[in-house]
């Protein structure tokens, strides 16, 4: 097991014994402390062997709290994660902060225990067999048992064909489940069940003034880019496009990095020179422009204009295969990814800081505010609020209507609605066989798809939002291939709680979205970006590399129709016709990027993956 996941921890393996339990980890060294990392460790007198992969950001707290002597610089992570679980047991996961996915097995108990942080920042799956369980980070870790199959699972398979968000704990093979994020496992007496841990409880934050919270989340972020700096070096990568999410993160890492002549290296995909794509909906073809003003505010920004390759999106689907053991999602945006990480890594960066959640926290202002001024009572402010919006074109009356009023409508009345208001021409493009349509359908509902009725409150909104993130095998596979460790303040577990907890009114007011980041990011962004109205538009010159290579895209799809269980999901007739029918322009237009941008690729990207089991 250990040698099948040797590229995701090439430094230093490990393996130990406790009863009839072996743990074994391998190491990447991301960390000063991991020097001294000699996980599995032994705790309680011999009593539990514990094994982590983690990265903990509230060390110093931690180590205050539970008395600990050991010099700091010599306590690796693991080590402290295993001080904790002798003095708080399971308890240990209201305390510890950071990205995580560790197990305990207790040799008098017989019981193991297994957890994973929030946001799945490293990820974890297991096999339940009829007389052992087996567990590891990456799948190929359980394939290395005599046994455990390498088929790829169908359901999960249409799932994603069908674009279903990932839910529950099916993965991509038969018989093997994920742990998800911000659940744990407790295996004893025979049986195996999980629980969700991280339950976020709805409060409200009271500050005495505008500024208080303004100073606040200053301070939160701060401290979210601060504690994921340990470990990076004197050069940090980041990504940088328009927006507020990596435009923050990557000017705190200066503002905290200029102090040690630190540099940021801040990378910027943009459409390649000539490139004449237009971009839908009135959004930024080449956010390049933007964000150098954003780099020129710090003298140790280094801005990266990082031009389209004119790479094919598909043609490097076996390394994504061996790398994120998994179909990759949005493959035509894994090409300059690849690129960025690529670059990062020549120019000396181990941390790659990113902005992924930042939906949620940063820029957090989602629809259903005005559902939560009804549910509060508060019609006025709804009246003045919704009014506002129109007139500033932010939003049209049935917009409006719909996210104010939808949470209380029946949900065959929404079903029926919903598309009027939110679907753009193409969405129902796919290429998932017919038998799978209505199941994959009914999983959409379920889970929250567009036919979803919405929930009457943003609280419930954010949850349903991070419930979908699952980082853990694109982290390890980024490790494997670049050498690159990304990391995410805006995903930082105080900062999600700080902003679930904000009113209403640091989040709209007068029908301006996002007030209070608006006021304390003045200090670290500059006015066209706090004030650009218009999203960046990634890769629009995607479709280059994919034109130029139909004839491979022709040869994988006559194997997907050869191969059994890939032709049973993916409908390689309508794949063909759609080359057939290629377009020779329009590639902006929301119809075409329906079926082209997301619909084909994520048929090629799962066929491709079922057929290579």
């Amino acid at each position: 097991m250990l040698r099948a996941q040797h590229a995701y921890g090439p430094h230093h393996s490990r393996a130990d014994t406790l009863g009839d339990c072996a743990l074994g980890r391998n190491l990447y060294q991301c960390l000063p402390e991991d020097d001294y990392d000699e996980g599995p460790l032994l705790g309680l007198n011999g009593r539990i062997l514990l094994i982590a992969d983690a990265r903990l950001d509230n060390r110093d707290e931690l180590i205050a709290q539970l008395g600990i002597s050991t010099p700091p610089a010599m306590l690796s992570d693991s080590a402290l994660m295993l001080a904790a679980y002798e003095h708080w047991g399971e308890g240990l996961l209201d305390f510890i902060l950071g990205d995580y996915a560790f197990a305990v097995w207790d040799v008098e108990k017989r019981r193991l225990f297994m957890a994973r942080d929030p946001l799945g920042q490293r990820p974890l799956c297991y096999h339940q067999g009829v007389d052992f369980l087996a567990f590891a980070s990456m799948p190929k870790g359980l394939h290395a048992i005599t046994g455990i199959s390498r088929a790829a699972d169908m359901i999960r398979a249409a799932e994603f064909t069908g674009g279903t968000h990932h839910s529950g704990p099916r993965t991509f093979y038969e018989g093997i489940r994920r742990l998800e994020p911000g659940h744990a496992l407790v295996a004893d007496n025979g049986e195996v069940r999980t629980h969700r841990w991280w339950n976020p409880q709805r409060r409200q934050l009271r500050l005495g003034s505008f500024d208080a919270y303004r100073d606040a989340f200053r301070a939160e972020l701060d401290r979210a880019v601060l504690c994921r700096l340990r470990g990076a070096g004197p050069v940090v990568a980041a990504h940088l496009s328009s927006g507020w999410d990596s435009s923050s993160v990557a000017t705190t890492a200066a503002r905290l990095l200029s102090s040690t002549d630190g540099r940021v290296d801040a990378f910027t995909a943009v459409p390649r020179a000539g490139n004449e794509t237009g971009a839908p909906f009135n959004r930024i073809t080449d956010e390049g422009v933007i964000a150098a003003q954003t780099a020129a505010t710090h003298a140790n920004i280094q801005h990266i204009r990082v031009e389209g390759s004119g790479g094919s999106p598909v043609a490097d689907l076996d390394r994504i295969v061996e790398l994120f053991d998994r179909p990759y999602p949005n493959i035509c945006n894994e090409v300059w990814l690849a690129q960025i990480r690529s670059l990062a890594a020549e120019r000396g960066a181990r941390v790659l800081l990113t902005g992924e959640v930042g939906n949620w926290t940063i820029s957090a202002a989602p629809p259903t505010l005005l559902a939560d001024l009804l549910r509060e009572g508060r019609w006025r402010s709804w009246w003045r609020e919704a009014r506002a919006k129109i007139v500033r074109g932010d939003a049209r009356y049935r917009g409006v209507l719909a996210n104010s009023f939808g949470a209380w409508l029946p949900q065959f009345v929404w079903r029926f609605f919903a598309p009027m208001s939110a679907a753009g021409p193409g969405a129902d493009e796919t290429a998932l066989r017919h038998k799978w349509q209505a199941s994959v359908a009914k999983r959409k509902l379920e889970i929250g798809g567009l036919l979803t009725r919405p929930p009457r409150d943003s609280f419930a909104e954010a949850l349903r939002g991070l419930s979908r993130y699952d980082f853990g095998e694109f982290r390890k596979g980024a490790l494997a291939g670049w050498g690159i460790d990304e990391r995410d303040p805006t995903g930082d577990r105080r900062l999600i709680e700080f902003c679930l907890s904000l009113p209403i009114d640091m989040l709209l007011k007068d029908g301006i979205r996002r007030p209070l980041a608006r006021a304390a990011l003045s200090d670290r962004l500059p006015a066209a970006v706090l004030h650009e109205r218009s999203k960046g538009y990634q890769s629009a010159d995607w479709h280059e590399g994919l034109t130029a290579d139909r004839d491979r895209i022709s040869v994988l799809i006559d194997r997907m129709a050869a191969d059994k269980r890939a032709s049973d999901i993916v409908d390689t007739d309508v794949l063909r016709e759609w080359v057939r029918a290629w377009p020779r322009g329009g590639w902006e237009q929301l119809a075409v990027m329906a079926r082209y941008r997301i619909a084909l690729l994520q048929a090629l990207s799962a066929g491709h993956f079922v057929a290579s089991m």
